[in-house]
């Protein structure tokens, strides 16, 4: 009698203990399920800050074409307004590719980038 109660008691913590483990599973496969993946997280980072550099540096263009023109017309007034906006606009727009090159690769060489920031810089603080 006692074997077989000893047998019972060890065969029901093992169900315990199985059970335990497969509903733990249950719960990690059921959360990796609802939780994006990191790398696809990454990839939308990546997409968003370089939409919003494409916008932005756009924009920034056209700011400095209408720079351009005012200054030709002899407006420097809105020449100067127009070209610290576009400055403004180029500064958020490469600081957008900056965070989408360190998503990518963390160990990318940004010296050519973080120049073209500084030369956004000395744009929007030469007025």
């Amino acid at each position: 009698m006692k074997s077989i109660s000893f047998l019972l008691i060890k065969s029901t913590d093992f169900l315990r203990k199985l059970t335990y483990i497969f509903f733990a599973l249950f719960i990690l496969f059921v959360i990796s399920l609802f939780t994006p993946s990191a790398q696809a997280n990454t990839f939308k980072e990546f997409e968003i800050n370089m939409n919003n550099w494409n916008e932005k540096i756009k924009i920034a263009s056209d700011y400095l074409d209408k720079a351009e023109q005012s200054l030709k017309e002899g407006d420097e007034i809105q020449g100067c307004i127009k070209q610290r906006k576009a400055a403004e606009y180029g500064i958020d727009a490469t600081n957008s590719l900056i965070k989408a090159f360190q998503e990518r690769d963390p160990n990318y060489d940004m010296s050519d980038i973080e120049t073209g920031l500084a030369k956004w810089k000395e744009l929007r603080d030469f007025c």
